[in-house]
Order: C-alpha cells, then sequence, then structure tokens
C-alpha cells in the first residue's frame, strides 16, 4: 500500500500545483490585458494581439483547472509537435508578461 500512497500523495501535490498555475496565469492574463490597455494609443494593433494572447491565457487558465495533469502533458505536446513557432510565440508572450506581472508587484521604493 506505500506505493499507491505515494502515488496518491503525487497526485493530490500535481492537482495542488495545477491550481497554483491556473492561478498565475489568470494573473499573467490580467498583466497582457493590462499591458495592452498601455498600447493602445501608440500602437493599436500591437494592443490587439496583446488582448487575444491574454485572452488566450485566460483559456489556458480554464483548462488548467478543467483538466488532469496526463490530458494537458498529451495536449501541450501534441500542440508542440503540430505548431512549434505558436509554442515558441507563447513562450515569448508569457515571459513578456511574466516581466510585466513582476514589475507591477515588486515594491516601489521608498
Amino acid at each position: 500500500m506505500e506505493a499507491a500512497d505515494a502515488i496518491k500523495q503525487a497526485e493530490q501535490a500535481a492537482e495542488q500545483q495545477k491550481q497554483a498555475g491556473a492561478r498565475k496565469v489568470d494573473d499573467m492574463a490580467k498583466a497582457v490585458h493590462g499591458a495592452a490597455e498601455e498600447l493602445q494609443q501608440q500602437m493599436p494593433r500591437a494592443a490587439e494581439l496583446a488582448d487575444a494572447a491574454a485572452s488566450h491565457l485566460e483559456k489556458g487558465a480554464d483548462a488548467l483547472r478543467e483538466r488532469n495533469v496526463h490530458e494537458l502533458m498529451n495536449s501541450f505536446r501534441d500542440f508542440g509537435r503540430k505548431e512549434p513557432l505558436a509554442l515558441f510565440a507563447g513562450a515569448v508572450i508569457a515571459g513578456f508578461a511574466f516581466s510585466r506581472f513582476v514589475k507591477s508587484s515588486a515594491e516601489e521604493p521608498r
């Protein structure tokens, strides 16, 4: 029964991390939406693209909440095989969103 208990604990930990990841992705989507608002006046097309990316991030967060870990891994692997450039672009956008999120979360110096 020890192996079964270890598997159950690992699955519970993965589920907790998945839910935490969904919350982080939601936070990143909010940051990207904020970046889109800032870009709207100077670069409206870029703002549209950023807004679309944020919407995709929100859908990703929903998928994290609704799917199990095995389904997510299979979907991600399949997408990476079919659309490697889109996966790369998503990683770049996620990096940009993460940097915006970190910047907006940091305390301002006193």
